[in-house]
C-alpha cells in the first residue's frame, strides 16, 4: 500500500511502503517519526447525562503528509513534523503563535496557573498517608470499533488513606479501560499507521511536564498508568470510572455493597477516514496577527469561561411537580425545631441533614425528601421542615411553585472521631441539584431578585448576614447603584458589630465590591484605596482558612497596578497564615510581570 510523504529534500514527494511503519512506530527514535497519507480522525468524549454541560466534546485531527491540524475546545493546533514546529491559532481573536516543538511542553507549563514550586506542608502530609497500588493487565476482551478489531487493557489504581478507631477506611479507586487496535489491524488499515506516527511524534515532543515526581507516593502510583497509556498508543476507546468506597476495618472482602462510580467519562473513535484533506486547513489566514503564546492559551480559557457564563437562560421546562424555579437557599419566615430522637442522641448520632423541599405559590411546604445525613435523623428533619413557612418565590412578578434546599442541624458534643462523609451520597446530591440548576437556570438578575425578596422584613442581625450576598449579586447583575448601596450599608452595619465573627468578612467584601465598581468607573485611585482597606482586618474563620478574595487585585493587575497588589498581599499575610505559600508564589509571579491564576480565591 503506497502513500505520500513530504520530504525536506528537493526531490519533493516520493512513495513509501509498509516498511515505513517501522519508522512510524519507533517511540524512542532520535528524530521525530514521519507522517504519511491524508487522514481524518475524530474522537467523542461523553459523560453521564447528569453532567450535560460537558457532554458532546469532539476533538478532530486532520493529517496530510507531514502536517497535522488538531481541533479541540475552540483551539486549533498545527503541527509541521518536517520543520518540527507547532502553531496555535485563536480564531476568535484572529491571532497565532509558532514555536519549536521542543519548546512546547515548557511553554505550556509557563502558561499554566501559577503554582508553588512544591506542594505545601498540608498536601505533603496528606500524600504521606496514602497507600497507592497500581495494576495493569490485558483483560482478553475484544470489540470492533469503526470496523477495527481492538483489545482491552485495564489499569486499576487504588489510593488508600488509613484511619484509626472505628472510622471507616477510605479509598479512591480509578479504573481505566483502554481499547487498542490489534497489531495486525495497523497493517490492514492505512489510516492507523498515521495515528501510530502521530502518537509517536506527540510522545516525542509533547511529553508531560514532569510534575508527577513532586507528588511523592501519589506520583509514583500514577506513573505506571501514564506509561501504559504511552505504550498503547493507538487508542480507539477509553472509559474511566472513579469510586470512593468506604469499608469498616477488618471487614472481609466482598462484604460491602458494590459502590457506584462517583465519576465516569468515556472517549471513543467515531470517525476514521482516508479521504483527501484540503491543503487550506494547514494554512494560517493572511489577516491573522502574531501573538504571545501565553496570551493565546489564557485567552482561549477565558473565552470558554465567558461563553459558558453568557449562555442564554432558557425558560424552565415543565416538570411533573409543576416547579418553575429552583432557589438553592431560602430563609424560612416560620421555623419549627426538629425533635432529636432520644436513641440517636444516646448513641451520639449527630450531623446535618440536607433536604429538598417543594414550596407552593404561597410558600407552604408540600413535599420534603432527604438527600444526605444520618439515617436516624432524616425523618425528624423531614417532619420539622414540613411545618416551615417560606416567602413565595416570584417569577415575572407572579408567585410560582419552587424548590429549595433546607438544612437541619443535629449537634452534640464531640464524641471521638467524626465519620467521613458518604461520598456516593454526596455525589448523588450534587448531581441531583446540578440537574435542577440546569433545568431551571437563573440569570444574575433573577439571583439578585431572589435574594432581595428573601431579605424583605428581616431583622437587623439577619439583614446584616444577607448584605454580603446582596452586594455581590448586584455587582454580578450589573446593578451598580444597588451594589454601591448594599456595600455601603454593609460597611456601616459592620462598624457596630466589630465583636462578631463575620465582621472582617463584611469589611473585606464591602470594600471589594466598592473597589470593583471604582475600576469599572475608571477611578483607579479609589480602587487602590478600597483594595488596601479590604485587608485592614484581623481575620475571621473564613478569611483565616480559605483566604481573601482576589477579584479586585486581579482587576488592578489588569490595569498594571502591581505595587498596590503586592502591598495587598503583604497585608493579607497578617491573618492568612495558611496561605503563605500561595502568597509567596503569587508575589513572585507579579514581580515577574505575570497575573497569577488565583483559583478558588478569584471571587
Amino acid at each position: 500500500m503506497n502513500c505520500t510523504r513530504a520530504a525536506s529534500s528537493a526531490s519533493g514527494r516520493r512513495g513509501c511502503n509498509r516498511h515505513s511503519l517501522v519508522l512510524c512506530l519507533a517511540l524512542s527514535c532520535s528524530v521525530a517519526p514521519a507522517l504519511c497519507a491524508d487522514v481524518t480522525v475524530r474522537y467523542q468524549t461523553l459523560v453521564p447525562a447528569s453532567m450535560p454541560s460537558v457532554m458532546d466534546l469532539p476533538s478532530t485531527t486532520y493529517i496530510k503528509g507531514n502536517k497535522v491540524r488538531a481541533v479541540s475546545g475552540g483551539m486549533v493546533m498545527l503541527i509541521d513534523a518536517v520543520k518540527q514546529e507547532i502553531t496555535l491559532i485563536d480564531d476568535a481573536h484572529k491571532t497565532f503563535v509558532t514555536i519549536p516543538a521542543s519548546q512546547f511542553a515548557k511553554s505550556i507549563a509557563g502558561a499554566m496557573p501559577e503554582m508553588p514550586s512544591s506542594p505545601n506542608e498540608e498536601v505533603q502530609a496528606l500524600l504521606a498517608w496514602t497507600k497507592p497500588t497500581v495494576e495493569s493487565r490485558s483483560t482478553g476482551r475484544t470489540d470492533t470499533i469503526q470496523g477495527i478489531q481492538a483489545a482491552e487493557h485495564e489499569i486499576t489504581t487504588i489510593i488508600e488513606m488509613p484511619t484509626t478507631g472505628d472510622t471507616p477506611r477510605m479509598q479512591m479507586k480509578i479504573v481505566v479501560q483502554v481499547w487498542i487496535a490489534k497489531p495486525e489491524e495497523v497493517q490492514r488499515v492505512p489510516a492507523l499507521r498515521e495515528l501510530a506516527a502521530l502518537s509517536a511524534w506527540q510522545q516525542y515532543f509533547l511529553d508531560p511536564m514532569g510534575t508527577l515526581p513532586q507528588l511523592g507516593q501519589m506520583g509514583s502510583a500514577m506513573a505506571p498508568l501514564r506509561d501504559a497509556m504511552r505504550q498503547y498508543g493507538l487508542v480507539l476507546r477509553t472509559r474511566m470510572e472513579m469510586f470512593m468506597p468506604a469499608a469498616s476495618p477488618g471487614a472481609p472482602a466482598g462484604s460491602q455493597a458494590a459502590p457506584k462510580p462517583v465519576m465516569q467519562m468515556s472517549t471513543e473513535l467515531v470517525e476514521l477516514s482516508s479521504a483527501p484533506v484540503d491543503d487550506a486547513l494547514f494554512q494560517i489566514p493572511n489577516d491573522y496577527a502574531a501573538a504571545d503564546f501565553g496570551a493565546i492559551v489564557k485567552g482561549a480559557a477565558q473565552d470558554a469561561a465567558q461563553a459558558a457564563k453568557a449562555a442564554p437562560v432558557k425558560p424552565a421546562a415543565p416538570r411533573p411537580d409543576g416547579a418553575r424555579a429552583y432557589v438553592p437557599s431560602l430563609s424560612p419566615v416560620e421555623r419549627v425545631e426538629p425533635v432529636y430522637p432520644a436513641e440517636a442522641r444516646a448513641q451520639g448520632v449527630a450531623g446535618n441533614v440536607d433536604l429538598l423541599a417543594t414550596l407552593d405559590p404561597q410558600g407552604n411546604v408540600t413535599h420534603v425528601e432527604a438527600l444526605t445525613g444520618p439515617e436516624p435523623l432524616r425523618q425528624p428533619a423531614i417532619d420539622a421542615v414540613n411545618r416551615w413557612k417560606f416567602r413565595p418565590v416570584l417569577r415575572d412578578g407572579q408567585p410560582v411553585i419552587a424548590l429549595t434546599n433546607p438544612v437541619v442541624f443535629f449537634n452534640l458534643p464531640a464524641r471521638g472521631p467524626i465519620p467521613p462523609p458518604n461520598f456516593e451520597e454526596q455525589t448523588a446530591k450534587f448531581e441531583r441539584l446540578g440537574q435542577l440548576e440546569r433545568e431551571m437556570p437563573r440569570s444574575p438578575q433573577q439571583v439578585l431578585a431572589d435574594l432581595e425578596q428573601d431579605a424583605v422584613g428581616r431583622d437587623e442581625p439577619h439583614r446584616f448576614l444577607a448584605l454580603n450576598g446582596l452586594a455581590k449579586a448586584a455587582l454580578e447583575a450589573g446593578a451598580a447603584d444597588k451594589a454601591s448601596a448594599y456595600a455601603n450599608e454593609l460597611l456601616a452595619a459592620a462598624a457596630h458589630r466589630k465583636s462578631e465573627w463575620n465582621y472582617a468578612d463584611a469589611i473585606h467584601d464591602g470594600h471589594t465590591v466598592l473597589g470593583l465598581l471604582a475600576v469599572r468607573q475608571g477611578d483607579i485611585e479609589k480602587a487602590r484605596e478600597h483594595l488596601l482597606d479590604s485587608a485592614q482586618v484581623e481575620g475571621s474563620p473564613v478569611l483565616n482558612s480559605f483566604g481573601p478574595g482576589m477579584a479586585l487585585a486581579k482587576a488592578l493587575l489588569d490595569k498594571g497596578e502591581t505595587v498596590v497588589v503586592l502591598q495587598y498581599f503583604s497585608l493579607c499575610r497578617t491573618f492568612w497564615k495558611m496561605g503563605a505559600t500561595k502568597l509567596d508564589a503569587w508575589s513572585e509571579a507579579v514581580r515577574n510581570g505575570k497575573t497569577p491564576d488565583f483559583g478558588v480565591n478569584s471571587r
